[in-house]
């Protein structure tokens, strides 16, 4: 009897032990399968405030796209549906070497078929003015909500201990572009480049 109980404890025990492998070993292929099956990308990277850009061994990568202004790419994106933490879609396409957004949308089916990053809305703002530019007789705060901040899982990088303030200064001169491998909206950075 007792032999029988700790036999399906034993049991139990290794299910369970089996099934956090299998979970672990999923996580990693996933991984794996964007950067082995996955488009590469180039895309440019841009600087940061330099006092947060390095943080232990990763450098911080912003890119253009992580502040979309709606009113100079094409979308479909109704403002007043829009809410933090939602998925988003962007679309890219080649132009000589580098990649850059062509298109933004909250449906997956309009950018199938596509290279496309999938994200998550950090919040939608309206398009900073400094107070010389506003207009007299408009509200600033009734302006339309026209800029887009989303996080792309594509803004931190790995990189050898002691390359982290070379590459710093090289992202404030503006020579640096990540080289990004994208499959089915996932993606992952592989690697820096400099000009």
């Amino acid at each position: 009897m007792i032999s029988k109980i700790f036999r399906q404890k034993g049991i139990k025990f290794a299910a369970i032990l089996v099934f956090q492998i299998v979970l672990l070993a999923g996580m990693v292929l996933s991984s794996y399968l964007v950067i082995l099956q996955g488009e590469k990308m180039t895309l440019q990277v841009e600087p940061v405030d330099p006092r947060s850009l390095f943080q232990g061994d990763y450098v911080i990568l912003n890119y253009s796209f992580n502040n979309l202004d709606l009113s100079e790419i094409s979308h479909d994106l109704v403002p007043e549906k829009v809410q933090d933490q939602q998925p988003v879609y962007l679309a890219f396409s080649q132009k000589n070497d580098i990649w850059a957004p062509d298109f933004v949308t909250q449906d997956a089916a309009k950018v199938k078929g596509r290279t496309y990053i999938k994200g998550k809305i950090l919040y939608l703002s309206r398009k900073p003015m400094e107070p010389e530019e506003r207009p007299d007789s408009v509200d600033y705060n009734s302006l339309p909500l026209t800029m887009l901040r989303a996080n792309w899982g594509i803004e931190q990088y790995y990189v050898p201990e002691g390359q982290g303030k070379v590459i710093e200064q090289q992202i404030q001169d503006g020579i640096v572009y990540a080289q990004v491998s994208v499959y089915h909206g996932k993606s992952r950075v592989t690697g820096l480049l400099t000009e």
